[in-house]
């Protein structure tokens, strides 16, 4: 659903990817949203908000609600970015179920950008990742061998997917969320739910961006008289659409 107060506009669903509010004329009280109806979600089990946003200069303005089934909570004020930026809130848990989600583009003509916006659990923080971590965004090329040439041919055929590799030590710190029964069960639960969870926002110290968690092992071993617990996790690089419609400081979140 959409509503106009003021400014007048459309939105789309850029390379099947990002929502992309596109105002063409503002006036009076230069208010514009889409709005979704997302069932009752309980903010006493889903109590954490995601967001990521852009606009195309700073005259317009992004907003976003969240609507309960008593009141409404204002994620993010009005406020404008012309690169991406990621936030965060508390959901209320005194307005009883949230049922709808509104997204604005408010103030001024142009365009405002959503790449998501994620209502979850919470974040989950790594104790640590004591057996190190890898960031490896590899190029795609191929060796063409050509007869009687000295040296192949070198064709770029593009990049895949960037992976993240993690070894953590679940004897040091806690790995375990309010009601888990063993370290590390967040990873479970992820891998046992991702028919219906697309993604995860993995967010390494240095890169952020959309992730499935592709391979978590459990590993026990015997070090003499003692035991070791290692978890080992790969991560891939989550798209819809091709990383050419962004630069790789977005693609990879670096300035977030």
């Amino acid at each position: 659903m959409e509503s106009e107060d003021g400014n007048v506009g459309s939105f789309t669903c850029e390379h099947d990817d990002y929502f992309k509010i596109n105002i063409t004329s503002s006036s009076g009280n230069k208010t514009y949203y889409i709005e979704d109806n997302i069932g009752y979600v309980s903010p006493s089990v889903y109590t954490t908000f995601l967001y990521r946003y852009k606009t195309s200069d700073t005259n317009i303005k992004a907003k976003i609600v969240a609507v309960f089934a008593s009141g409404n909570q204002t994620i993010l004020s009005e406020t404008s970015s012309t690169t991406w930026v990621k936030g965060s809130a508390t959901l209320d848990t005194d307005k009883g179920s949230l049922t709808r989600i509104r997204l604005y583009a408010n103030q001024a003509t142009g365009q405002v950008y959503y790449d998501f916006v994620l209502v979850c659990k919470g974040i989950f923080t790594f104790p640590n990742c004591g057996y190190g971590l890898e960031f490896t965004p590899p190029a795609r090329y191929a060796m063409l061998e050509i007869p009687a040439r000295v040296g192949d041919i070198t064709q770029n055929l593009g990049s895949p997917s960037a992976t993240v590799t993690i070894g953590c030590d679940l004897d040091v710190g806690d790995w375990k969320r309010s009601g888990d029964y063993v370290d590390g069960e967040v990873f479970l639960d992820i891998a046992h739910n991702s028919y219906t969870e697309p993604w995860q926002w993995l967010d390494t110290g240095t890169e952020q961006f959309k992730a499935t968690l592709d391979t978590p092992v459990f590993r026990r071993e015997a070090d003499g008289n003692s035991a070791r617990r290692i978890l080992e996790l790969t991560f891939r690089e989550y798209r819809r659409s091709s990383a050419s419609n962004e630069s790789y400081v977005e693609r990879f979140g670096l300035n977030l």
